[in-house]
């Protein structure tokens, strides 16, 4: 578990994304003439990187994994005999076809045998064999235990299924049998199991409806996208248009010349188990509510910080949470946290983005941190000068610190077109960033009211 740990911080941009990618945009500012012409240089956004929910009780319980919303892939390829249909960067376009997927998914997760390795090329041309089947990408790696228990209400995966994974297929095997591959996220190995059932038949009619549009990985694309990491997904079509989005605090400290700071300030207090009538002062910018020996920050720009004391009664206890807790659990235990303070009695604070899991790292002298960030239409979110959403700490039994960063996103229209995906990897390569995956993204410096997207290198 310990070296389980260490190797999970999978934090999307803080490495690759400031570091290279800020690089890029300086290069790039030289070769518009090569690469794209005005704003559309790749990764321009990143030259503006410079130095109402019900009341809680205090102690608040926090759910289990299994009462955690549904994790949806960003994007999805449906593999048929006639060829391949991909979708991404369209989730309207995408959820119906995974609703359709949910109950043979959540099938071949619990029915499925142990897992048997498989090489990397056995993986490819199981991509590529044209027989009914369907590749799913979550962005962030899922613990598949979680991942089961969500799509079915409760229902764990086979217990020989303990990995996290980002990158599922499932597919016909040679002799007509339903078969699971996915890409451990430690190891980086690809690994296939049987699955029981009529799983076949399912596929074959969930694909049989599905109409080739020239999706393609970069791995059976030619020389010219050889240089991206394998299972980027391209679409071979013209220049995309993402969209582009208002972003704003959704839980503002308003000065209304009274005790209060307003009545989403007050509901965001009061999700975190805190009372707003509890005495609050403000520090510089930032408005501190103290109860006991208890403090939680909340800054200007939607910083909600809480450290916990040494407590014998914690604040955030976790139920039913093991003395050596497993990957699943805390990933699980801390989704929940996230997604009851995120939402409100209608809609979630951030809005129209959604929620997925981006690491899990070891913290020193014991217990865990998850990160969590934000994705618009299927493209990640990169926020502020951490990039997360939010990071939860869990130490014991309860969670014992948290950093959210509240956005709230909004559709406004469609962007501008970014460069075709053929000079984006030209670029890409060009700054060496051989091995990248070419995606789209968003960058959100918490000061502008919108945000659009560009191509980025992860």
């Amino acid at each position: 578990m310990e070296n389980n740990r260490k190797r999970r911080l999978i934090e999307w941009g803080k490495n690759v994304l400031i570091a290279a990618l800020a690089l890029s945009a300086l290069y790039l500012s030289g070769r518009t003439q090569l690469y794209g012409q005005g704003d559309q240089g790749l990764f321009s956004s990143l030259l503006s990187l410079l130095p109402e929910p019900e009341e809680t009780d205090a102690a608040q319980t926090v759910g289990q994994w299994t009462q955690g919303s549904v994790p949806r892939p960003v994007r999805m390829v449906i593999l048929s005999p006639q060829g391949s249909a991909g979708i991404q960067y369209g989730n309207a376009a995408l959820d119906p076809c995974f609703h359709d997927l949910i109950n043979p998914l959540a099938d071949a997760l619990a029915g499925a045998s142990p897992p048997e390795e498989a090489s990397a090329e056995e993986f490819r041309a199981a991509l590529t064999a044209n027989v009914p089947g369907v590749y799913l990408d979550f962005l962030g790696d899922l613990p598949l235990p979680n991942l089961a228990a969500w799509l079915s209400g409760g229902r764990t995966s086979s217990a020989s299924l303990t990995a996290s994974a980002r990158r599922l297929l499932l597919t016909i095997g040679e002799g007509g049998q339903a078969l699971l591959y996915y890409i451990d996220a430690e190891s980086g190995l690809c690994y296939v199991s049987q699955t029981s059932g009529d799983l076949a038949d399912r596929l074959i009619r969930f694909a049989e409806a599905a109409a080739p549009n020239g999706a393609a990985f970069a791995f059976e694309s030619g020389e010219a996208y050889a240089v991206l990491d394998p299972y980027t997904l391209l679409e071979g079509t013209a220049s995309p248009r993402p969209g582009c989005y208002s972003a704003s605090n959704p839980a503002p400290i308003e000065s209304s010349g009274g005790s209060g700071y307003g009545e989403a300030f007050d509901a965001l207090v009061r999700n975190l188990s805190f009372q707003p009538q509890s005495a609050s002062y403000q520090s510089g910018r930032d408005v501190v509510v103290q109860e006991g020996s208890e403090r939680l920050r909340v800054s200007e720009s939607g910083l909600v910080t809480y450290t916990a004391p040494e407590l014998a009664d914690p604040r955030y206890p976790i139920q039913g949470l093991s003395q050596d807790p497993e990957d699943w659990e805390l990933v699980g235990s801390a989704w929940a946290f996230v997604e009851t303070v995120f939402q409100t009695a209608s809609t979630p604070l951030y809005g129209e983005a959604r929620l997925y899991a981006t690491g899990l790292e070891e913290l020193e002298g014991g217990g865990a941190a998850v990160t969590f960030g934000y994705q618009l239409d299927g493209a990640p979110v990169y926020v502020g000068t951490n990039g997360w959403a939010a990071r939860v700490e869990i130490t014991g039994q309860a969670i014992t610190g948290y950093q959210l960063q509240l956005r709230s996103y909004t559709y406004l229209e469609e962007g501008r077109q970014v460069l075709p995906e053929l000079q984006a990897t030209a670029a890409l390569e060009a700054m060496g960033l051989e091995g990248s995956e070419l995606m789209l993204y968003y960058y959100d410096d918490l000061r502008s009211g919108t945000v659009s997207a560009d191509w980025g290198a992860f």
